[in-house]
């Protein structure tokens, strides 16, 4: 096909233009679009040595840094984000799932798997299970400490009516409540939440529309129905009123599911917060230092009858904090910890322990 030399010229500069802008963009870093979110480290430049087994690796290192740092990479994800929930109408990423009005799910295996409960416990999961916590209740009950064992129930158990039409229950058992059946019959503690989340609903919404967790008011409502069960233990332990808390929302770019997808000003929209009234209680210095990737959060609430309490768990455990804190008289959280750390037990000396776990870590990998 001939082409005017005026059109040809135009071609040539757009080819041009096109081939220098990334170069460009990689010496001046010119794109101010958000970089992806990819819970990695980008490729560093790799450093040229004299030997040569490291030049041999050279090539294939420069290559991987190229992709992780080529020009306008952030605003090329972002476009084609937009391109595929836009023009396709399905979501860029495969760990998150489009539902409907706005609300987004997380899309893993263990996610979906523990909603549509299709691997059911066997007879031996079970059983490794029932003797897991029974070797920690016995363990911590030698040193005088009570041991409750919580279990929040996803997000899409909460909201199954905004899940799209392709995700649907298996009609097998699910295993938050085999778990709950086994271990209560052994005479062992299980909190199932759902429950909680449940009358939390009553109140609004209980979960992020565009995240995995619960909300200021998901956390209450579970928050309570935990205090209830420690009150058993600790009769004159204060349980907080719902009169206590403020309600509120705030503006706010989306939440994890929305970053995963790139697109937290798209999904930004109101976040229900809580803050409690009249607060008696203030941080103090943990106890003891962790590794990195630990994060630990202490509090003293002077005057208080309530235990003194340690608890173990992942970001889920974060809403219950302000809340739980409120019913102790010293409180610790532990995020993203070991499952299970005799030497901060021991240097804390609680009165119980609670581990907080999220529905999906029931699940096996696959």
């Amino acid at each position: 096909m001939w082409l005017p030399r005026w059109a040809q010229y135009v071609l040539l500069a757009v080819s041009v233009v096109g081939l220098l802008t990334p170069a460009a963009d990689m010496h001046w870093h010119l794109d101010t679009t958000p970089p992806p979110q990819e819970n990695r480290k980008l490729a560093d430049w790799p450093p040229l040595t004299a030997s040569l087994a490291a030049l041999q690796k050279w090539p294939a290192q420069y290559e991987t840094w190229v992709r992780d740092n080529f020009g306008f990479r952030s605003a090329l994800i972002q476009w084609h984000s937009q391109l595929m929930l836009d023009v396709l109408g399905i979501s860029p990423r495969a760990d998150v799932v489009l539902g409907k009005d706005g609300w987004l799910f997380l899309g893993t295996n263990k996610s979906i798997d523990a909603y549509r409960c299709i691997f059911p416990y066997d007879a031996g999961g079970l059983q490794h299970e029932t003797d897991s916590t029974r070797e920690r209740t016995e363990t911590l009950a030698k040193r005088g400490i009570k041991y409750l064992n919580v279990w929040a129930p996803n997000k899409e158990n909460v909201y199954p009516e905004y899940l799209p039409l392709w995700i649907q229950k298996s009609g097998g058992p699910c295993r938050m409540d085999q778990l709950g059946a086994t271990l209560h019959k052994a005479g062992l503690s299980y909190v199932d939440l759902r429950g909680a989340e449940a009358a939390a609903r009553a109140q609004g919404v209980a979960y992020h529309k565009t995240d995995t967790h619960w909300n200021a008011v998901g956390a209450y409502f579970g928050y309570r129905q935990i205090a209830t069960e420690l009150r058993k233990w600790f009769p004159k332990m204060l349980i907080l009123p719902l009169e206590q808390v403020r309600f509120g929302e705030i503006q706010r770019p989306g939440g994890d599911l929305a970053r995963q997808l790139d697109l937290e000003k798209r999904y930004a929209g109101p976040q229900t917060f809580g803050q409690v009234i009249g607060s008696r209680c203030h941080r103090v210095p943990p106890s003891l230092t962790r590794p990195k990737g630990t994060k630990l959060e202490a509090f003293d609430c002077p005057g208080s009858d309530g235990p003194r309490v340690l608890m173990f768990g992942d970001s889920f455990g974060n809403g219950l904090i302000p809340y739980l804190a409120e019913s102790a008289s010293h409180f610790l959280a532990v995020e993203f910890g070991p499952p299970f750390d005799p030497e901060l037990v021991d240097a804390e000396k609680p009165d119980v322990v609670i581990d907080i776990h999220v529905e999906r870590q029931m699940q096996p990998d696959r």
